[in-house]
């Protein structure tokens, strides 16, 4: 049975504040005169390498044997009692990390910095949770509370557990075979509704949160791609086509709301990028975003503006978060999209410069959120170094 504080699990969070001091990079906070402008970035360009994947694996690693907060509050009409699942261990996959949802994308972070670094020091630890997360008998206690919880985290943690199928499926690590399998019956869940839920659609959610669609159906992809499922990926295809195929002159000057942690506009350009081809998603991008030189891209350009004051008795620090996130986010669709659009592009050296100021506003706020931002900032910084 998984310790909830073990020896190991502090041995994780003392290498995250060591291997993180020295992968800060140097920053310029002078900005040009004519406009606010992004912060210049002087240090060389972050990279998911071995110090880099140690100091973000530790993060999930410290939350991933965390159980969830038990709910708060009275309700307006009904009292509520809260009791923890006696069994929970051994019969629930991902009860860490704050929330369902975040322990999949934590447990996703572990599986790809594991493909990649598999001589890190800190590769049997992962492992070793990964062993006693994705067992048989846990997925089989999801696979039931899902059999009764019909919607509950949809979209974003059904695609999330998707990508985190994808990822098992791909990886190279002995163990992986065993734990997709263990995890393919709850995918194949998730497969089996989403053609009923992305259907019955009438419009997407724009929103910068977790209900976006274009954040949920490109991750939905990774598992499509991996599988070779030709339904799901026509399925997706057509709704994205007919969801935001007609977008014109999206408003990026709006950006970013109160809590925001995806950029809307950002997040519906990634997607129409892996569904159209390279002739026609350029012909769609340049109608849909405006030019670096644009006062609207300078808005999306900027670093997003913290709060001082917001403490975690405020009920505002998980906004706090979702905005230092957001720097994450911004920065990974950049990347993609300059890729994307290829180097030829009038916009390419604007995205990718871009992107790694972003990147390097993300890193340096990382930690002013707390638990609240320590629980799954990791995964989207992992997320983002990927695209380099």
């Amino acid at each position: 049975m998984p310790s909830l504080c073990s020896h190991r699990a502090i041995q994780a969070v003392t290498l995250t504040l060591a291997a993180l001091g020295g992968c800060q990079p140097e920053v310029d906070r002078a900005t040009p005169a004519d406009h606010p402008g992004p912060v210049v970035v002087r240090s060389d360009e972050l990279k998911l390498d071995a110090s880099t994947a140690l100091a973000l694996a530790a993060m999930p690693l410290a939350c991933l044997d965390r159980p969830h907060t038990a709910p708060s509050g009275t309700g307006y009409l009904y009292e509520r009692t809260a009791l923890l699942r006696p069994d929970f261990e051994t019969t629930r996959a991902f009860y860490g990390c704050f929330d369902w949802h975040s322990a999949v994308n934590s447990t996703w972070a572990l599986v790809e910095i594991l493909d990649r670094f598999p001589e890190s020091q800190i590769a049997p630890l992962i492992a070793e949770k990964l062993n006693e997360h994705l067992g048989a008998q846990a997925f089989a206690g999801e696979l039931s509370f899902f059999n009764e919880n019909r919607s509950f985290e949809r979209p974003y943690g059904w695609a999330w557990l998707l990508a985190l199928h994808a990822a098992l499926r791909d990886s190279t690590h002995p163990d992986a075979a065993t734990w997709a399998d263990n995890a393919a019956p709850l995918a194949q869940v998730f497969v089996d509704r989403l053609p009923f839920y992305l259907e019955n659609l009438d419009y997407p959610v724009r929103v910068g949160t977790h209900s976006n669609t274009a954040f949920a159906m490109d991750l939905i992809l990774d598992y499509a791609e991996s599988t070779d499922d030709k339904g799901l990926l026509q399925l997706v295809g057509s709704r994205a086509n007919a969801f935001y195929g007609a977008d014109k002159e999206c408003p990026l000057a709006y950006e970013p709301s109160a809590s925001d942690f995806l950029s809307p506009c950002l997040q519906e350009a990634m997607l129409m990028a892996r569904v159209l081809d390279r002739s026609g998603f350029t012909s769609w991008h340049n109608n849909f975003l405006p030019t670096p030189e644009s006062p609207s891209f300078h808005a999306l350009a900027e670093q997003v503006q913290l709060s001082e004051n917001i403490s975690e008795d405020s009920g505002l620090m998980g906004a706090k978060s979702h905005l230092i996130g957001l720097a994450f986010t911004r920065a990974e669709a950049l990347n993609r999209l300059a890729t994307a659009l290829g180097t030829e592009h009038p916009s390419f050296e604007a995205y990718r410069s871009t992107a790694t100021q972003q990147a390097a506003h993300g890193i340096a706020a990382m930690f002013e959120a707390d638990y609240y931002g320590s629980h799954w900032l990791g995964t989207f910084a992992i997320k983002y170094l990927i695209t380099l």
